[in-house]
């Protein structure tokens, strides 16, 4: 049987500067899976200084040597993802090694019940969907355990 949920405080009535429902990141990945970031010099010193190695060691270890550029970098990707992602321990959540310190095209992703990436990761982790209102749709089991997950990322 299909249930749907609206998430009241946390989305209801929000919206964003795009004109998307804000809705809280709950850190499924996908985003960082699918898209790798451009990082100028200026930012992949910051993060290689962060890091406590030097550029160019950041470069080797850290950059895709298939992209082209100069004076532009892409984060390497590493079995399909980024390789500062990582898995929590026994639960459907990734985190960023470097989420203090992280590109600027990652501090500017805004997740959003529109984006494909999210809608992906309510698929693939918590067998939820959202229909065409924008409601968040499934069984009534992986709703609840998808809200009880969500209480635990304040």
């Amino acid at each position: 049987m299909a249930a749907e949920v609206n998430i009241p405080g946390v989305i209801d009535g929000h919206v964003s500067e795009q004109g998307d429902t804000v809705f809280p990141c709950f850190c499924c990945g996908i985003c960082c899976s699918d898209y790798q970031p451009h990082l100028d010099t200026a930012e992949s010193q910051l993060i290689a200084d962060r890091l406590g190695m030097s550029l160019q060691k950041f470069y080797d270890d850290c950059t895709d040597p298939r992209w082209p550029g100069i004076d532009t970098h892409l984060l390497l990707h590493k079995d399909g993802m980024c390789l500062f992602l990582q898995q929590t321990k026994g639960i459907n959540k990734w985190l960023c090694r470097i989420h203090d310190f992280k590109p600027a095209a990652c501090r500017e992703w805004a997740a959003g019940l529109k984006k494909k990436e999210c809608r992906k990761g309510l698929q693939r982790y918590w067998g939820l969907s959202v229909d065409d209102s924008g409601k968040i749709t499934g069984t009534s089991e992986n709703l609840a355990g998808f809200l009880t997950f969500l209480k635990t990322l304040d």
